[in-house]
Protein backbone atom coordinates (compact mmCIF):
# COMPACT_ATOMS: atom_id res chain seq x y z
CA UNK A 1 0.00 0.00 0.00
CA UNK A 2 1.71 3.47 -1.02
CA UNK A 3 0.50 5.51 1.90
CA UNK A 4 1.06 9.64 1.15
CA UNK A 5 0.66 12.41 3.79
CA UNK A 6 2.46 15.09 1.66
CA UNK A 7 0.70 18.29 3.09
CA UNK A 8 0.05 16.35 6.41
CA UNK A 9 1.82 17.63 9.58
CA UNK A 10 2.12 15.42 12.37
CA UNK A 11 2.73 15.71 16.23
CA UNK A 12 4.75 12.14 17.77
CA UNK A 13 4.71 12.53 21.58
CA UNK A 14 7.65 10.01 23.07
CA UNK A 15 9.80 10.24 19.67
CA UNK A 16 12.88 11.15 21.74
CA UNK A 17 14.19 7.29 22.19
CA UNK A 18 15.13 4.66 19.68
CA UNK A 19 11.47 3.24 20.01
CA UNK A 20 8.12 2.71 18.41
CA UNK A 21 7.96 7.14 18.81
CA UNK A 22 11.09 7.34 16.85
CA UNK A 23 10.13 4.28 14.35
CA UNK A 24 6.63 6.03 13.74
CA UNK A 25 7.93 9.58 12.96
CA UNK A 26 10.54 8.38 10.35
CA UNK A 27 7.68 6.38 8.90
CA UNK A 28 5.82 9.90 8.78
CA UNK A 29 7.96 11.38 7.06
CA UNK A 30 9.06 8.53 4.32
CA UNK A 31 5.36 9.31 3.35
CA UNK A 32 5.80 13.13 2.84
CA UNK A 33 4.60 14.25 6.38
CA UNK A 34 6.41 17.32 8.36
CA UNK A 35 6.68 15.98 11.46
CA UNK A 36 7.20 17.72 15.39
CA UNK A 37 9.36 15.42 17.97
CA UNK A 38 8.19 15.27 21.32
CA UNK A 39 10.49 14.41 23.71
CA UNK A 40 10.92 14.49 27.48
CA UNK A 41 14.65 14.92 27.91
CA UNK A 42 16.75 13.46 24.61
CA UNK A 43 17.49 16.53 23.40
CA UNK A 44 20.58 14.82 21.19
CA UNK A 45 18.34 11.72 20.20
CA UNK A 46 15.59 13.95 19.26
CA UNK A 47 18.35 15.99 17.15
CA UNK A 48 19.59 13.36 15.27
CA UNK A 49 15.68 12.04 14.30
CA UNK A 50 15.23 16.07 12.87
CA UNK A 51 18.13 15.15 11.17
CA UNK A 52 17.24 12.04 9.67
CA UNK A 53 13.74 13.62 8.82
CA UNK A 54 15.27 16.71 6.88
CA UNK A 55 17.66 14.52 4.98
CA UNK A 56 14.08 12.84 3.61
CA UNK A 57 13.27 16.77 3.00
CA UNK A 58 10.71 16.89 5.36
CA UNK A 59 10.77 19.79 7.78
CA UNK A 60 11.50 18.22 11.45
CA UNK A 61 11.55 20.56 14.68
CA UNK A 62 11.73 19.01 18.53
CA UNK A 63 9.47 20.25 21.64
CA UNK A 64 10.45 19.31 24.84
CA UNK A 65 7.87 18.58 28.04
CA UNK A 66 7.77 16.34 30.99
CA UNK A 67 4.05 14.79 30.85
CA UNK A 68 4.53 14.19 34.77
CA UNK A 69 4.27 18.64 34.91
CA UNK A 70 0.57 20.25 34.61
CA UNK A 71 -0.27 21.58 31.56
CA UNK A 72 2.46 20.13 29.52
CA UNK A 73 0.65 18.42 27.08
CA UNK A 74 -1.32 20.88 25.91
CA UNK A 75 1.79 22.63 25.91
CA UNK A 76 3.68 20.25 23.38
CA UNK A 77 0.48 20.60 21.06
CA UNK A 78 0.52 24.63 21.34
CA UNK A 79 4.17 24.66 20.61
CA UNK A 80 4.08 22.04 17.94
CA UNK A 81 1.04 23.82 15.92
CA UNK A 82 2.92 26.94 16.30
CA UNK A 83 5.68 25.32 14.73
CA UNK A 84 4.11 23.46 11.82
CA UNK A 85 0.91 25.98 11.06
CA UNK A 86 -1.33 23.41 12.12
CA UNK A 87 -2.02 19.63 13.05
CA UNK A 88 -3.06 16.97 10.60
CA UNK A 89 -1.96 13.53 12.63
CA UNK A 90 -1.60 13.07 16.62
CA UNK A 91 0.49 9.70 17.89
CA UNK A 92 0.70 9.39 21.23
CA UNK A 93 3.46 7.33 21.87
CA UNK A 94 4.86 9.05 24.79
CA UNK A 95 4.90 6.18 28.18
CA UNK A 96 6.34 4.92 31.39
CA UNK A 97 6.73 1.43 32.15
CA UNK A 98 6.20 0.71 36.07
CA UNK A 99 6.92 -3.10 36.98
CA UNK A 100 6.02 -3.54 40.89
CA UNK A 101 3.84 -5.53 42.48
CA UNK A 102 0.15 -4.70 43.17
CA UNK A 103 0.97 -4.61 47.13
CA UNK A 104 4.09 -2.72 46.70
CA UNK A 105 2.69 0.59 44.73
CA UNK A 106 2.49 3.84 46.40
CA UNK A 107 -0.04 6.65 45.90
CA UNK A 108 2.62 8.58 44.10
CA UNK A 109 3.80 5.43 41.90
CA UNK A 110 -0.44 5.51 40.52
CA UNK A 111 -0.14 8.70 40.13
CA UNK A 112 2.54 9.39 38.11
CA UNK A 113 1.96 6.23 35.60
CA UNK A 114 -1.63 7.60 34.93
CA UNK A 115 -0.76 10.84 34.44
CA UNK A 116 1.92 10.46 32.15
CA UNK A 117 0.17 7.27 30.48
CA UNK A 118 -3.38 8.40 30.77
CA UNK A 119 -3.84 11.91 31.30
CA UNK A 120 -1.05 13.13 28.80
CA UNK A 121 -3.32 11.17 26.30
CA UNK A 122 -6.58 13.02 26.84
CA UNK A 123 -4.72 16.55 27.24
CA UNK A 124 -2.64 16.42 23.89
CA UNK A 125 -5.75 14.74 21.41
CA UNK A 126 -8.22 17.12 23.51
CA UNK A 127 -6.12 20.40 22.37
CA UNK A 128 -5.23 18.44 18.46
CA UNK A 129 -8.68 18.08 18.27
CA UNK A 130 -10.41 21.33 18.99
CA UNK A 131 -8.01 22.49 15.68
CA UNK A 132 -8.75 19.29 13.26
CA UNK A 133 -12.86 19.07 14.60
CA UNK A 134 -12.42 22.89 13.35
CA UNK A 135 -10.80 22.26 9.97
CA UNK A 136 -12.89 18.78 9.53
CA UNK A 137 -10.06 16.96 8.83
CA UNK A 138 -7.74 14.58 12.15
CA UNK A 139 -6.14 11.00 12.33
CA UNK A 140 -5.49 10.43 16.21
CA UNK A 141 -3.30 7.26 17.13
CA UNK A 142 -2.57 6.16 20.33
CA UNK A 143 -0.14 3.70 21.30
CA UNK A 144 -1.86 1.16 23.68
CA UNK A 145 -0.38 -2.16 24.72
CA UNK A 146 -1.92 -5.57 25.05
CA UNK A 147 -2.43 -4.89 28.85
CA UNK A 148 -5.24 -2.95 28.05
CA UNK A 149 -7.10 -6.15 27.53
CA UNK A 150 -4.33 -8.96 29.12
CA UNK A 151 -3.00 -8.29 32.93
CA UNK A 152 0.05 -9.44 33.75
CA UNK A 153 2.03 -9.59 37.65
CA UNK A 154 3.65 -6.38 38.69
CA UNK A 155 1.62 -3.94 35.64
CA UNK A 156 -1.37 -3.06 37.55
CA UNK A 157 -0.70 0.72 37.09
CA UNK A 158 0.50 0.42 33.57
CA UNK A 159 -2.07 -2.18 32.37
CA UNK A 160 -5.60 -0.04 33.91
CA UNK A 161 -3.71 3.29 32.39
CA UNK A 162 -3.98 1.52 29.13
CA UNK A 163 -7.74 0.37 29.24
CA UNK A 164 -8.38 3.77 30.28
CA UNK A 165 -6.46 4.90 26.93
CA UNK A 166 -8.16 2.28 25.27
CA UNK A 167 -12.11 3.82 26.26
CA UNK A 168 -11.01 7.26 26.07
CA UNK A 169 -9.96 6.89 22.34
CA UNK A 170 -13.09 5.06 21.71
CA UNK A 171 -15.25 7.93 23.25
CA UNK A 172 -13.06 10.49 21.51
CA UNK A 173 -13.69 8.76 18.19
CA UNK A 174 -17.42 8.58 18.67
CA UNK A 175 -17.97 12.30 19.34
CA UNK A 176 -15.46 13.32 17.05
CA UNK A 177 -16.32 10.94 13.87
CA UNK A 178 -18.73 13.79 12.59
CA UNK A 179 -16.09 16.33 12.50
CA UNK A 180 -13.95 14.25 10.41
CA UNK A 181 -11.70 13.22 13.03
CA UNK A 182 -10.79 9.27 13.15
CA UNK A 183 -8.86 8.00 16.62
CA UNK A 184 -7.44 4.78 16.85
CA UNK A 185 -5.58 2.42 18.79
CA UNK A 186 -2.57 0.37 18.02
CA UNK A 187 -1.46 -2.46 20.59
CA UNK A 188 1.56 -3.70 20.93
CA UNK A 189 3.09 -6.51 22.53
CA UNK A 190 6.64 -7.85 22.83
CA UNK A 191 8.97 -5.09 20.99
CA UNK A 192 12.24 -3.98 21.51
CA UNK A 193 12.43 -0.86 22.80
CA UNK A 194 13.90 1.08 25.51
CA UNK A 195 10.77 0.03 27.90
CA UNK A 196 12.14 -3.92 27.38
CA UNK A 197 15.57 -4.16 26.06
CA UNK A 198 17.10 -4.66 29.98
CA UNK A 199 14.31 -7.21 30.59
CA UNK A 200 14.95 -8.93 26.84
CA UNK A 201 18.77 -8.90 28.11
CA UNK A 202 18.35 -11.69 30.11
CA UNK A 203 18.04 -15.06 27.67
CA UNK A 204 15.72 -17.21 30.10
CA UNK A 205 13.51 -14.00 29.93
CA UNK A 206 13.56 -13.00 26.46
CA UNK A 207 13.04 -17.61 25.96
CA UNK A 208 9.82 -17.11 28.12
CA UNK A 209 8.73 -14.07 26.06
CA UNK A 210 8.99 -15.73 22.71
CA UNK A 211 7.54 -19.12 23.96
CA UNK A 212 4.44 -17.32 24.05
CA UNK A 213 4.37 -15.70 20.52
CA UNK A 214 3.38 -17.91 17.80
CA UNK A 215 5.37 -15.40 15.15
CA UNK A 216 8.65 -16.95 17.03
CA UNK A 217 10.13 -13.75 17.10
CA UNK A 218 10.03 -9.97 19.03
CA UNK A 219 8.42 -7.44 17.83
CA UNK A 220 10.13 -4.37 16.07
CA UNK A 221 9.41 -0.89 16.54
CA UNK A 222 8.91 -0.71 12.83
CA UNK A 223 6.09 -3.44 12.85
CA UNK A 224 4.44 -0.75 15.22
CA UNK A 225 5.00 2.13 12.96
CA UNK A 226 3.62 0.27 9.79
CA UNK A 227 0.12 0.03 11.77
CA UNK A 228 0.25 3.44 12.96
CA UNK A 229 1.38 4.70 9.38
CA UNK A 230 -2.03 3.03 7.85
CA UNK A 231 -4.55 4.40 10.70
CA UNK A 232 -2.50 8.58 10.22
CA UNK A 233 -3.45 7.96 6.64
CA UNK A 234 -6.73 8.77 4.36
CA UNK A 235 -7.00 4.76 3.24
CA UNK A 236 -8.15 4.75 6.33
CA UNK A 237 -10.82 7.40 6.70
CA UNK A 238 -13.55 4.79 7.58
CA UNK A 239 -11.69 2.97 10.11
CA UNK A 240 -12.29 4.86 14.17
CA UNK A 241 -13.07 3.60 17.58
CA UNK A 242 -10.91 0.37 16.93
CA UNK A 243 -7.22 -0.97 17.93
CA UNK A 244 -4.82 -3.06 15.29
CA UNK A 245 -3.22 -5.56 17.48
CA UNK A 246 0.55 -5.92 17.26
CA UNK A 247 1.96 -8.47 19.13
CA UNK A 248 2.82 -11.74 16.79
CA UNK A 249 -0.27 -13.66 17.83
CA UNK A 250 0.61 -13.55 21.66
CA UNK A 251 -2.60 -12.46 22.25
CA UNK A 252 -3.71 -16.30 20.68
CA UNK A 253 -2.32 -18.26 23.23
CA UNK A 254 -4.84 -19.01 25.94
Amino acid sequence: MDVRLAGRRALVTGAGSDGIGRAIALALAEAGADVALHHLDQHDDAARTAAAIGGLGRRAVTVQADFAADGAGRRCVHEATAALGALDILVCTAAILLRKPVLELTDADWRRVHRINLEAYFATAQEAARGMAARGYGRIVMISSVNQWTPNPGLAAYASAKAGVMQLARSLALELAPRGVTVNLVAPGTIETDFNRAALADPAYRRQKMDLIPSGRIGAPADVAAAALFLASDQASYVTGTTITVDGGLELKP
